[in-house]
């Protein structure tokens, strides 16, 4: 389930930034498709628009859209709410151990080496 959720919020996340590619790609493959059909300009042939209207009324639409969003997610407003009556803060020390324990000592049986240990000299 972990991930299911994590790779659908990916792909939300990716699809957001990559919306206007897919605009003008869509746009590039079916240029004359856009040109003949959904073209503004049609009429107006000395314009040379090629449906570049229409491609730029899409991405305004999108950008206007994701504005749009980010504009309410900056609208909502987060109450805070802490209680000021009630809060008390106690302090406390803490505690070192009276008696120290050596692990070592306890399962091995023997202490370790306090000395450096030098290796034997290669005559």
């Amino acid at each position: 389930m972990k991930q299911f959720f994590a790779i659908s919020l990916l792909v939300c996340l990716c699809f957001q930034s990559v919306l206007k590619l897919g605009i003008v790609a869509w746009y590039e493959a079916n240029k004359t498709y856009v040109s003949n059909v959904l073209c503004e300009n049609k009429a107006k042939p000395q314009m040379k628009c090629n449906g570049k209207c229409y491609l730029r009324k899409q991405l305004n639409k999108t950008e206007n859209n994701q504005q749009n969003q980010q504009s309410k997610v900056s609208q909502t407003e987060w109450v805070e709410f802490i209680p000021v009556n009630g809060l008390t803060f106690s302090f406390h020390t803490l505690r070192t151990p009276t008696t120290y324990i050596d692990i070592y000592k306890t399962t091995t049986g023997h202490s370790p080496l306090t000395g450096i240990f030098h290796p034997p000299p290669v005559a």
